[in-house]
């Protein structure tokens, strides 16, 4: 039995085993043999695509030859695979297993649209080069053909898709084949504003006028446009656990009944995005609009709906401002919990209202949240229920405190007790194992990477719509290096949860990671806007960007204000010091690196000389070497032992900001 790989390359195996072929040609030989298995191919065709330069009878001779080489390299006794029929050669079609032959049936399958995405790794032979003319002309027309067959079905399918998994696969392998393909950039902007995404609606829309301007010379269609215009409209998916809150329509205060719309669109939008936090369940608008006029007052709205909260406001427009009030209340309690009040001036109102309703879904659900933790706190544990149990976990794991971990452990154990596909309690799970394993347990390394890893995989697996459950698994990925895997689930917790400030926080480190840290700065400055009243380790993470692109002074007062969260904190601060040509400073900080990597990570043990830059580059995965060059660099230059291997081939920062070469 054959096996043969021609899509995005070529490779074949014989009887379990992998063939090496003699010769290029010999290969090119067995790919026309076989890309039809049981096609009779004539000697004469065959001796004229590989050996065009010969006279006839020479090529012939050629092919012979090819044949017994070919049959030598397949291990093939005579009449075996390789078989003569008259003046042509045929490996019967029962004896070959092609990836063409299986992408051919399922473009010729319907509903099997799915594993044309997966079977189509590449162009037909990429690479195989015969050095003969008329096969690369065969070989480019059928892999045309296959490509052109490929496109028309995912564009087919795409344009029966809904706004779905099942979408977003079949336009990224559309654009995977064709990045210009406008209709695929179309889908998965609609994907994006269906989930309330709008900062990958609109990477996306750049991405798509971009690749049109650069495949095509020509700009993005009246359609495309329309969706841009769309991207600041987002929506929501309910969850089903958790408390209830509902949005009562705003009430418009500037008695102009032309400007009431606008009181109306912010609750709504608000409602929106309040939904795709999943510790609320949020009321839909059209039930609040349904109950709102026949009740007597707002606690009346919250009994009809069975909402515990209530979050009501004003909008008034006067003179040069629009002034904006919301409060949130505890129906059951008769509890006012929260209120901000937001101004602006009307010409900023279109362009604000976006970014305003962010703002407020972000910063309310931060202090629900805070509530639901209080409260919880105060409950015997055996009467949480499963989502209290997260809560009260979670809120133990964020003090950092070492002696809460297993406090914090049992919760999400008891929480899977009462609720086994609770996912948020396997990512509570893989969250604590992660903390431990990048944080303290140098000792456990394995066993609680495995952990973290495990845990979250399951959350995703229990509910792929959970996005923390995603930017945990992705964290994990990146420290086992697997990159685009751990981009993959990055973005789409973003994509499912864009306004939850912890999570932007934190994406800051994690763009750093992959080697873009622009993105790591407006992660940042994205997070302390949705959550003004943040906590100081927000300040660790969103010194990292800074650092990454060279901005050492804004890194430093960033790190000054942030509690010690990692015992690689002050190697940064040495490297910063270090590139500002600040050498006291950067001696001191590496002395308390080097004091807590020995209370830490070697547990009292004198490291080996090697062993605290060994363990900088382990725990700091950075995708890009220059990245890791930067902070290793900027350590060498304070003092510390970075041997060359861990730089070799990679620019050295100077102190004064100019690179110079490591010495091999």
């Amino acid at each position: 039995m054959l096996r043969i790989r021609m899509l995005g390359g070529f490779s074949a195996e014989c009887a379990g085993r992998p063939v090496r072929f003699s010769t290029r040609k010999v290969a090119a030989l067995l790919a026309l043999l076989t890309l039809r298995p049981g096609a009779h191919m004539s000697r004469a065709r065959l001796a004229a695509m590989l050996w065009p330069e010969s006279a006839e009878g020479a090529a012939r001779t050629s092919l012979r030859q090819g044949l017994a080489t070919l049959r030598r390299d397949l291990g093939d006794a005579e009449d075996g695979l390789i078989r003569a029929a008259g003046d042509a050669i045929i490996i019967p079609a029962e004896l070959v297993e092609c990836d063409v032959s299986a992408l051919e049936a399922a473009l010729a399958a319907s509903g099997r649209i799915g594993d044309v995405a997966v079977l189509f790794a590449g162009d037909l032979l990429d690479g195989l080069d015969a050095g003969a003319e008329p096969f690369e002309d065969w070989r480019r027309a059928e892999a045309a053909r296959l490509r052109d067959r490929v496109t028309g079905a995912l564009t087919a399918a795409l344009a029966c898709a809904g706004s779905d998994e099942r979408s977003i696969a079949l336009a990224e392998a559309l654009l995977a084949l064709e990045p210009a393909a406008e209709e695929a950039h179309q889908a998965l902007m609609r994907v994006h504003l269906a989930r309330g995404a709008l900062g990958a609606a609109m990477r996306q829309y750049e991405r798509c006028r971009a690749a049109l301007a650069r495949e095509l010379g020509v700009v993005s269609s009246p359609e495309t446009e329309a969706l841009h215009r769309r991207i600041r409209a987002p929506r929501h998916v309910q969850e089903d656990s958790g408390p209830t809150l509902a949005v009562l329509p705003f009430t418009d205060l500037s008695m102009d009944p032309g400007q009431a719309w606008f009181a109306r669109a912010f609750a709504e939008d608000l409602t929106a995005e309040l939904g795709r936090f999943s510790v609320l369940r949020v009321i839909a608008t059209a039930s609040v609009l349904a109950v709102r006029p026949h009740a007597a007052s707002p606690k009346e709205v919250a009994e009809r709906l069975g909402a515990r909260y209530l979050l009501t406001g004003s909008v008034r427009r006067g003179g040069a401002q629009v002034r904006l009030v919301a409060d949130l209340t505890d129906v059951l309690d008769e509890r006012h919990l929260w209120s901000q009040r937001l101004d602006l001036s009307p010409e900023r109102m279109q362009a604000a209202a976006d970014e305003l309703v962010a703002a407020v879904a972000g910063t309310l659900v931060k202090r629900l949240e805070q509530d639901l933790v209080q409260e919880a706190r105060a409950k015997p544990a055996a009467d949480l229920r499963a989502w209290e149990c997260w809560l009260r976990g979670l809120s133990l794991l964020r003090t950092g405190a070492p002696e809460h971990q297993g406090n914090a452990e049992a919760l999400f154990r008891r929480a899977l007790a009462l609720d086994p596909g609770f996912a948020r309690a396997e990512a509570g799970l893989s969250l604590a194992h992660f903390n431990e394993w990048s944080c303290m347990a140098w000792d456990r390394w394995a066993e609680r990477e495995r952990g973290a890893y495990t845990h979250a995989l399951r959350a995703v697996e229990l509910d792929p719509a959970d996005a923390l459950a995603h930017f945990i698994l992705g964290r994990v990925l990146l420290y086992r290096r697997n990159f685009a895997k751990g981009e993959h689930h990055l973005a789409r917790a973003e994509a499912l949860n864009p306004n939850d400030a912890d999570m932007q926080t934190q994406l800051a480190l994690t763009h750093c990671v992959l080697g873009q840290p622009e993105r790591g700065r407006e992660a940042a400055a994205l997070a302390a806007r949705l959550n003004p009243f943040h906590d100081d380790w927000y300040y660790a993470y969103a010194a990292m960007p800074e650092f990454c692109l060279g901005d050492y002074e804004a890194a430093l007062a960033l790190a000054q204000r942030a509690p010690e969260i990692a015992a690689d904190m002050d190697a940064y601060r040495a490297a910063s010091e270090a590139h500002l040509g600040h050498m006291v400073e950067a001696r001191k900080a590496l002395d308390r690196f080097r004091a807590r990597f020995r209370e830490r990570i070697t547990f009292g043990r004198d490291p080996r000389p090697d062993e605290p830059a060994r363990w900088l580059a382990h725990v700091n995965p950075f995708a890009r070497q220059e990245d890791l060059a930067r902070l290793l660099g900027g350590v060498r230059l304070a003092g510390l032992d970075v041997p060359d291997d861990l730089l070799r081939g990679v620019p050295h920062p100077s102190p004064a900001g100019t690179a110079a070469p490591v010495s091999t």
